[in-house]
């Protein structure tokens, strides 16, 4: 129950004057006036003396009426009272900091002068009765003196958890009254006033047992509630009592009104309550503990969900326990567990559920306690679940040591796996198990066949049946998860099964939304079932991907269609199956289907996991390559991005950290130690080691030019700028080295979507000048014409303003090579297809960029804001207008890590040099395909851009990158 102690009010007579001196305390027992009037009278009179002394020395020649003289003493007793309060509250916190004795006395003895010299009239007495009586509980609290409390209910309404053992709650409540009737309507306080009223009048009830008390505290705390705007701090705190009010009636009566109208207040308080408020957690607790007794009280033996809704409720008191800490509540869990598993008859679907999750509580009771007893319970009811006792068994290896368990345990773990009717989520959180218990205890051929099955399993928890949203929910852990397989196979020395894996975990959902889209090419030749595949993917692909398109639908009635054309999507990809030479439709590639992405150049994989760090390079002269990278951790990656995040904002950079993404707010004087030292810690534990072994590789595919190579990275470390890895700024310049002198880099997604780009048709002659599509603001229009220079109108389409609006670009976007567009971009991490770019009547959505048909594109320039930024907790994914753009048709992009700025921005510069090379120099370009020739363009644009704006200023070069092939 929250109780407040009440703040005293400035004075509002007149300007207060200072008491100037300082007091010195001394332990004593207050002693009260009987004739507090006599009391006032001979404080009035003091200070009297005091003023005419002090105005005698200023001006002696004055003479004041009486009426004068009384404001000015008033004035002065005001003063002399807000000393001794605030005096009084130094020392409450002095001692609830130090536990120091003496200076409670000394708050008790303030608060009690400030008291004895208030008038009963006066606009404080309230509030300085309440914390004297506050005081008083709190040396009562430290010492047991059993007359503070008898005190503190003379002058306050204090806690009454305190007051029980004492038999003085009715005068408690009479105190609390007569604070409240002392206080008119209207007063600031008056509603706290009530609200501890209401939490007097409840405890009461719940110790006598009084219907009228808790009608009476619902009745005061209702009014505290009305008398609080929802803008007021207090004003959930006293929602929150109130509900909890009409929760204790309900358990008394067992009105459903009082239940339902208890749920509907506390929600109210969470809703008023904002994410990071301390007393949010506590509210959402109590507004499950009202859903929990309604659940509990309402539902009868028989009723078909009752033993679900005892399950449910289980689990949110373990978790709660798991939080808190309280023994009471694990044991409750089990208590409710139980009775779950007592209404739900052998042979139901979900009694292998329930016993599981008994089995979990017992298990939990055990590592609280080690009591062996609930162990052996625990693998007794784990051994009737479809779930075996693996984790049992584990927790029992642990704690005594018996090597049988553990192979027992990875036994369980791995039958637990083949029960193909229970939850997927059940069969993968054993096929984890037994993998990671497997590496941990086993040999590595045991935790390679464990991630087999976990891989098999992923598709089924991330599946096209949940919107886009839901399956992101699931990702964080699958991805570590992956990483981790990735390693084992590494490990192992299995690098096709890592290759593989690799590319099969990333992009998961990216590659759902993808699929077909990007394999019914492949599928013509089967005609009228292409056709009515096509037909069925144009029309429906959407609506599994994209919730947002059935606006006029209930929930109900679009998770209902979500799922049927989900079963539709997979019953069509078997029938595909079935095709002669269509067996391997959408399943993941082979190593041997993979290798073709090297080759313009070596691919560079990278996996970060919490065991290892490797590389893997992939070529077309070579087989794959796997380089330890010993010196590297995820840890530092992890740490490496906090600190670029830090070091632009020293740089003037704004960082959006609920979206990871960064724009240049102006241009400061640019701090660049911390990225100087992150560039050289990535190319001295990363990058350098790299290149010292695949030496071969590069010389092979230079071709008389700098080599050309492709990062394809996991963890962090997809969040840094591996491309620009380097030592700068030495003083001797021969020591400076970076990653551009030896090689160009881009970035890919995925091997997927290289094999799509690098295998595109290309229908223009080399020869020919690419038409140009250009999309501004008025505040870019300088690149337009920056590109304008370098081709002729009927080459182009500059858009700008009214003329950039979604359809017209929608409409030209097919029509041109490549397209430019210098407009805002919005990056949306819950729902990545509604990312977008801002034109003049609305936004490009990347969803609508999805249903475009871009047979002949090759080249989309970004220079918007928030473009290549991904979710920091799903690095791999990057579900983002880069992406989008790949996977819709472009093979090549250039955009940056972080927006660049208007004022002052470099995005002119690198354009013009990219246009010259790509559009001024054709004859220079025939040996060379615009696609491939978009990387060289850029690193020669940057090579420029570091001489003109100098090579220290990181922050103004580093952020651009070239993605595809």
């Amino acid at each position: 129950m929250s109780e407040y102690n009440i703040p005293l009010e400035e004075p509002t007579r007149g300007p207060a004057t200072d008491v100037g001196a300082d007091r010195t305390l001394t332990p004593s027992t207050l002693s009260y006036h009987e004739d507090e009037a006599a009391e006032l009278e001979v404080a009035i009179k003091n200070m009297s003396l005091e003023q005419s002394n002090a105005e005698a020395t200023e001006d002696s020649s004055v003479n004041d009426t009486p009426i004068d003289m009384e404001q000015k003493v008033m004035t002065g007793l005001d003063s002399l009272i807000k000393e001794l309060n605030n005096s009084a509250v130094e020392q409450l916190k002095h001692f609830q900091e130090s536990g120091d004795c003496a200076a409670i006395d000394d708050a008790v003895q303030l608060f009690g002068e400030a008291v004895n010299l208030t008038p009963e009239s006066h606009a404080s007495k309230a509030a300085l009765l309440t914390n004297l009586g506050g005081a008083f509980q709190h040396r009562f609290e430290r010492l047991g003196e059993l007359g503070d409390i008898k005190d503190a209910i003379q002058h306050s309404s204090v806690d009454l958890s305190v007051l029980e053992s004492s038999g003085d709650i009715k005068d408690a409540i009479q105190v609390g009254q007569q604070a409240v009737d002392l206080t008119p309507d209207g007063h600031a306080h008056k509603a706290a006033l009530l609200n501890n009223l209401g939490g007097a009048l409840q405890r009461r009830f719940e110790r006598l047992g009084e219907l009228g008390d808790i009608e009476d505290a619902i009745r005061v705390m209702r009014q505290a509630v009305d008398l609080t705007p929802d803008s007021h701090a207090d004003k959930a705190s006293f929602l929150n009592n109130l509900g909890n009010a009409f929760q204790c009636r309900f358990q008394y009566l067992g009105e459903l009104g009082d239940i339902e109208n208890a749920i509907q207040v506390k929600q109210e308080a969470v809703n008023l309550t904002s994410d990071g408020h301390a007393d949010k957690a506590s509210f959402l607790n109590n507004l499950g503990n009202a859903i929990q007794c309604r659940l509990s009280n309402l539902t009868p033996d028989g009723h078909a969900k009752k033993a679900s809704f005892l399950n449910n409720l289980g689990n949110a008191i373990q978790c709660r326990f798991q939080c808190v800490g309280e023994l009471g509540d694990i044991e409750n869990a089990i208590r409710v567990k139980q009775e779950a598993v007592n209404l739900t008859p052998d042979g139901y679907a979900d009694k292998a559920a329930k016993l599981n999750n008994l089995g979990g509580a017992l298990q939990c009771r055990f590592e609280r306690l080690g009591e062996l007893g609930d162990i052996e319970d625990a693998i007794r009811v784990l051994q009737q679940a479809a779930e075996q006792p693996g984790g049992a068994l584990q927790g029992r290896f642990e704690h005594i040591g018996e090597l049988g368990d553990i192979k027992n345990v990875i036994s369980t773990f791995q039958q637990s796996t083949k029960n193909t009717c229970g939850p997927p989520s059940i069969r993968y959180h054993a096929a984890c198990k037994w993998a990671t218990l497997s590496s941990a205890y086993q040999d590595s051929s045991s935790a390679l066949d464990a991630y087999k099955v976990v891989l098999e399993i992923i598709p089924q928890l991330i599946w096209p049946g949940q919107t886009v949203h839901q399956r992101y929910e699931e990702l964080p852990k699958i991805v570590q998860t992956i990483n981790a397989a990735v390693a084992t196979a590494i490990s192992a020395e299995n690098l096709t099964q890592a290759v593989e894996w690799l590319e099969e975990g990333r992009g998961i959902v990216w590659g759902q939304i993808l699929q077909l889209r990007l394999s019914l090419d492949n599928l013509q030749s089967g005609e009228d079932f292409y056709s009515a595949t096509k037909c069925w993917t144009s029309t429906h692909s959407d609506t599994i991907n994209n919730p947002n398109t059935h606006t006029d639908m209930t929930g109900k009635q679009e998770a209902q269609q979500h799922t049927q054309l989900a079963a539709e999507y997979e019953a069509l990809i078997a029938v595909v199956r079935k095709l002669n030479g269509f067996d391997s439709f959408l399943k993941p590639k082979k190593l041997s289907a993979l290798t073709p992405a090297a080759v313009n150049g070596p691919v560079i994989i990278i996996n970060v996991d919490q065991s290892r760090c490797d590389a893997l390079v992939l070529s077309s002269s070579h087989s794959t390559i796997h380089i330890p990278l010993p010196d590297f951790s995820s840890k530092q990656a992890e740490e490496m991005y906090s600190e670029m995040i830090s070091s632009l904002q020293d740089s003037g950079v704004r960082v959006d950290c609920a979206e990871e993404q960064f724009s240049v707010m102006q241009q400061a004087e640019m701090g660049h130690d911390q990225l100087k030292s992150i560039l050289a810690r990535l190319w001295s534990t990363v990058v350098q080691p790299i290149f010292s072994e695949i030496e071969d590789v590069l010389h092979d595919s230079a071709e008389g030019c700098l080599p050309h190579i492709t990062w394809c990275v996991t963890g962090a470390l997809a969040l840094l700028p591996l491309h620009a890895a380097g030592i700068y700024g030495s003083k001797d310049p021969s020591d400076d080295i970076n990653l551009s002198d030896f090689a160009v880099s881009s970035y890919t997604t995925t091997l997927s979507a290289m094999l799509k780009s690098g295998h595109k048709p290309h229908q223009r002659d080399p020869r020919d000048k690419p038409k140009v599509l250009i999309v501004s603001q008025p505040d870019t229009k300088e690149e337009a014409r920056i590109i304008q220079t370098y081709t002729s109108p009927e080459h182009s389409c500059h858009l700008t303003c009214e003329e950039a609006v979604v359809e017209t670009v929608k409409r030209e976007m097919g029509k041109y090579e490549i397209v430019h567009l210098a407009c805002h971009g919005i990056q949306d991490s819950k729902n990545p297809l509604d990312s977008a770019f801002t034109l003049y009547d609305g936004r490009l959505k990347l969803h609508d960029l999805m249903g475009l048909s871009l047979e002949n594109v090759e080249l989309a320039f970004l220079s918007a804001c928030q473009i290549v930024a991904g979710n920091e907790k799903l690095p791999e994914e990057r579900v983002n207008l880069v992406a989008g753009m790949l996977a819709v048709g472009y093979p090549s992009v250039i955009t940056t890590m972080w927006s660049i700025g208007d004022k002052d921005t470099p995005v002119p510069v690198v354009a013009d040099k990219v246009y010259e090379s790509l559009l001024g120099h054709r004859n220079e370009l025939e040996t060379r395909n615009l696609r491939q020739s978009a990387a060289y363009a850029l690193h020669a644009a940057v090579k420029h851009l570091r001489k003109e704006v100098g090579e220290m200023q990181f922050i103004k070069w580093v952020p651009f990158v070239h993605y595809g092939v």
